[in-house]
């Protein structure tokens, strides 16, 4: 029986407390959230992880671009090998992912946080087999000129191979939280009226609360938009001819926005994990 050699078992116990370290602040700002906007620095963090996450494996496509595709004597190969595109594109990917997955933090159930431990412990697991393989049969080189002779981004077997396992983790979270989310998750009680849409929204608006008006604002109008799809959902639906019509785009609007907030997360995870690896590296040297 084959055991992990020790590069590996460290990489896997960095990038579990890496992940550990996301899902802790993700559940301070669910604790602080009410309290002023000093909180906001949560989500900021939150922010430069995902845009990590996203950078890494955009340097990367573009050294793909820069070696296979343009030539040396190309104007674009100057323009696009400087990294203000990448970072500027992935902060921008970045800002809506942050912002879904901060509003699903303020706003979740218990229920909600066994899908997220379960993917901080995933992540790494499948992080370290991916590296084992594919990732053996991957050049084990930095990117280095990529960004400039001094930038040492980590190599393109950890990119590949935390892109890979982001992927199987994000396909398993959503699947396991749009059949949970229909067959197991009841919907909210007392919250809901069928006879009174204002009602209802007004229920739902009350669970809005944070000192600061930034985060007040932005949870009430999250928390009217759930309040309308559940009121939908209960008592539209009702009509033979729109029923089907209408639940349709209730699970459309529902899976895009449990893709937004499991994509930010696991995005999140992924560049964690390149932070780790980059820390860890900062120290050897």
């Amino acid at each position: 029986m084959s055991t992990l050699p020790d590069r590996h078992i460290d990489r896997l116990l960095r990038s579990l407390f890496a992940c550990v370290v996301f899902l802790t602040v993700l559940c301070l700002w669910r604790l602080s959230h009410e309290g002023p906007c000093a909180a906001l620095v949560l989500p900021g963090l939150i922010w430069c992880a995902i845009t990590c996450g996203l950078l890494h494996y955009r340097l990367q496509r573009k050294r793909f671009v820069l070696e296979f595709y343009l030539d040396e004597a190309s104007r674009l190969r100057g323009l696009f090998r400087r990294p203000l595109l990448a970072v500027t594109s992935s902060l921008l990917a970045a800002a809506p992912l942050a912002a879904f997955l901060a509003v699903f933090a303020a706003l979740s159930r218990p229920s909600d946080w066994y899908f997220l431990c379960a993917a901080a412990v995933a992540v790494p697991l499948l992080f370290v087999a991916a590296v084992r393989w594919p990732g053996s049969h991957l050049r084990p080189d930095t990117s280095g000129g990529v960004a400039g002779p001094s930038y040492r981004g980590p190599s393109l077997r950890e990119v590949l191979a935390v892109r890979i396992a982001g992927w199987l983790v994000l396909a398993g979270m959503l699947g396991a939280y749009l059949y949970f989310g229909y067959y197991y998750i009841a919907a909210p009680g007392g919250v809901i009226y069928p006879g009174s849409l204002e009602g209802t929204l007004q229920a739902f608006a009350a669970r809005a609360a944070s000192a600061c008006p930034a985060v007040h604002d932005t949870l009430l109008v999250a928390n009217r938009i759930e309040g309308l799809s559940w009121y939908v959902v209960t008592t539209m639906t009702t009509a033979p001819w729109m029923q089907d019509a209408v639940r349709l785009l209730v699970w459309i609007a529902f899976l895009f926005n449990s893709a937004m907030v499991f994509g930010g997360f696991v995005r999140g995870l992924e560049g964690a994990v390149l932070l780790a690896g980059a820390a860890a590296r900062f120290r050897r040297e």
